[in-house]
C-alpha cells in the first residue's frame, strides 16, 4: 500500500495544493471522481490542521477496511495517531458509552438500518449531555455518501471545523450523506481530473456507468501517465469452471507480483463465502503467505509486507490497488449484486490492470462494459446448416 499515498508535494496539482492550504477554520465538502485524490487530500488536510496546532482531530469513515487503509497512509509525520481514525459505528458506540454510560447495542448485533436509527437516537441524546458542545478541533469524514445526512449532522455538530468528501456515483448503500452540505452550510470544492485510473480501466467504468449529460467521462479526464505507470489493461475472462478461473488468476498474479513490486493487488468477490473459498484455494499454493483475506484471516489488514488482499466488493470501497481481479463475477448476475454502482466502485479501485472472471453469465451491463468491438455480418446471424 506504500504507493497509494503521496510522498511529495510535487505529486499534487495546484487545485489539490490549494485545498490542503485552505484556512484552518471552516466547513468544507470535497467532491470528485474516483482517482482524483479525495482520501489523500482529506488525510493531508487533517495532518495540516494537526500540524498547525489543532491536535484534537477525528477522522471517520464507514467501513473497517477503509479505516485500516487510511491508517496505512498516516506516514511518519507523527501528526495523527491511528486511534484518531475510526469507523462511524465505532465512534458512535464509544460516544454513547462515554456520555450515556451505556452500550449502544448488544455485542455482535448487525449494524442494519434499524440498529442505525437506534444508535443515531442515542448519539443525539448523548450530544445533549456533553460538557462542551465542541468536542473536537476538527472532524473529517471520508466516503460521506455512505452515511445519512442525519448521522453526519449529529457528528459534525461537535466541531466548528469540518471537512467531508465523497462521490455520489460510488454510493452503494442508498444514503443521502452528501445532502448535508446544504443543510449545515458546507463550502463545496470540486476536483475534475483524476490521476490514478488508467485509460483502459476508465473506459470500462464509463461503459458501465456513462457520465451524466454535461459531465466529462473518466477516460477523457484521466491524467494517468502510461509511460510512468505502465500501459493500462482491462479484460473479462470467460472460463469453464471456478477451478479455471482461479488457475488463470494465479497465472496473471505471478506476472504482476514481479511487475508491480511494492504495490498492492486486490481480489474482489461478490460474496463473503467466495472470500472463504479463495482462502482455501490459496492455502494449496505457494502464494498462501502472500495473501490476506480480509474478514476471514485472524489477523487481517493492510500490512505493507503482504501484496495480495482479498475483500468483498463492499469492503473494497475507498481503497486502491495497482491491479484488481474480480473473481466469480457470475455472482453479480442478480440483485442486489448486479447494481451498476457496485460494479463501478469495484472497477475504479484499479489503477493499471483490471481482470474479471466468469463462468456462465453475469449481469449484462457488466458484460457490456468489458466487451470489445467485433465484426459481424449477415452470415453470422444464421446457424450453420440452417434451412
Amino acid at each position: 500500500m506504500n504507493k497509494s499515498w503521496w510522498k511529495s508535494k510535487d505529486e499534487l496539482d495546484n487545485d489539490q495544493k490549494a485545498f490542503i492550504r485552505l484556512p484552518p477554520h471552516g466547513k468544507h465538502l470535497l467532491v470528485g471522481p474516483p482517482g482524483s485524490g479525495k482520501t489523500n487530500l482529506l488525510l493531508l488536510r487533517a495532518q495540516f490542521l494537526a500540524g498547525s496546532g489543532e491536535k484534537n482531530v477525528l477522522i471517520v469513515t464507514y467501513s473497517k477496511e477503509l479505516a485500516a487503509f487510511i491508517r496505512s497512509g498516516i506516514g511518519g509525520t507523527g501528526l495523527i495517531a491511528t486511534s484518531q481514525i475510526k469507523t462511524y459505528h465505532a465512534w458512535a458506540c464509544g460516544h454513547i458509552l462515554e456520555y450515556l454510560d451505556q452500550f449502544a447495542v448488544p455485542k455482535g448485533s448487525d449494524f442494519d438500518d434499524t440498529v442505525r436509527e437506534q444508535v443515531l437516537a442515542q448519539v443525539i441524546l448523548a450530544n445533549q449531555k456533553l460538557p462542551t458542545k465542541k468536542l473536537y478541533s476538527a472532524i473529517f469524514v471520508d466516503e460521506a455518501q455512505d452515511l445519512t445526512a442525519n448521522e453526519l449532522t449529529a457528528l459534525l455538530s461537535l466541531s466548528e471545523n469540518v471537512c467531508i468528501c465523497g462521490d455520489e456515483r460510488q454510493g452503494i448503500y442508498n444514503r443521502d450523506g452528501l445532502t448535508v452540505a446544504d443543510k449545515i452550510g458546507l463550502q463545496t470544492h470540486r476536483l475534475k481530473r483524476h490521476f490514478r485510473i488508467g485509460q483502459e480501466v476508465a473506459h470500462v467504468a464509463d461503459r458501465l456507468m456513462p457520465p451524466i449529460d454535461g459531465d466529462e467521462s473518466l477516460e477523457a479526464t484521466s491524467n494517468y501517465d502510461p509511460k510512468e505507470q505502465g500501459k493500462s489493461s482491462a479484460k473479462m475472462h470467460v472460463l469453464a469452471s471456478r477451478d479455471e478461473q482461479f488457475n488463470k488468476m494465479v497465472e496473471i498474479l505471478a506476472v504482476q507480483l514481479e511487475a508491480f513490486k511494492g504495490d498492492a493487488i486486490g481480489i474482489f468477490c461478490g460474496k463473503k463465502e467466495s472470500c472463504v473459498e479463495l482462502r482455501e484455494r490459496f492455502n494449496g499454493t505457494a502464494l498462501a503467505a502472500q495473501v490476506c483475506v480480509h474478514g476471514v484471516d485472524e489477523q487481517s489488514g493492510f500490512d505493507l509486507s503482504i501484496p495480495i488482499h482479498v475483500l468483498t466488493i463492499h469492503s473494497s470501497k475507498g481503497a486502491e490497488f495497482r491491479a484488481v481481479h474480480l473473481y466469480g463475477t457470475e455472482e453479480l448476475a442478480t440483485f442486489p449484486l448486479n447494481r451498476r454502482r457496485l460494479g463501478f466502485t469495484a472497477i475504479t479501485r484499479a489503477k493499471t490492470a483490471l481482470n474479471a472472471y466468469r463462468t456462465g453469465e453475469t449481469n449484462k451491463p457488466l458484460e457490456n462494459a468489458f466487451s470489445e468491438p467485433n465484426h459481424i455480418d449477415l452470415d453470422d446471424l444464421f446457424p450453420a446448416g440452417a434451412v
